[in-house]
């Protein structure tokens, strides 16, 4: 099994996103994952997550979007987070956003992409680990705080 900490990488989590909408934060966070190597074809990465327009859903309090395409733009699975400190308004939710989570999955991956999306959709769902994630302030640290709590699924 793959886990959240093998496919997201400190150098992918941004813990001070500009973005005032969905659209914005996302492709923020899509920006980190160009030059990865996982990301031969980042444009064609970019098109299939931001095709999907992914909804904002209420977890723990405040709101995730948790965007994702399957491509063949990538050659492994691929994480990329951000985290905005005052959140943005979306139709789907009366929360604010707060948490950005976009995935690269290779068209040939049929069910490990599911477990690591619901991974992160059940951690985000604890309002008390968003409250380590909103204060944590380091990416390394919010990985860690991430990966510990996967462990314990």
């Amino acid at each position: 099994m793959i886990s959240i900490a093998q496919i997201l990488k400190p150098e992918h989590i941004h813990l001070s996103l500009k973005g005032e909408n969905q659209r914005d934060a996302v492709q923020e966070v899509l920006f980190s994952l160009r030059g990865d190597v996982r990301v031969p074809a980042w444009e064609d990465l970019r098109t299939s997550v931001i095709e999907r327009n992914a909804p904002a859903v209420a977890a723990g309090g405040c709101g995730v979007v948790i965007a994702h395409g399957r491509t063949n733009a990538v050659n492994a699975l691929v994480m990329g987070a951000g985290r905005l400190s005052e959140g943005f308004h979306s139709n789907d939710i009366p929360e604010k956003v707060r948490f950005v989570f976009v995935a690269g999955i290779p068209t040939a991956f049929n069910n490990e992409y599911l477990r690591v999306v619901g991974s992160i959709a059940r951690l985000c769902s604890r309002p008390e680990l968003l409250k380590e994630l909103i204060a944590t302030t380091t990416p390394r640290s919010f990985l860690e705080i991430l990966a510990s709590a996967e462990l314990k699924l």
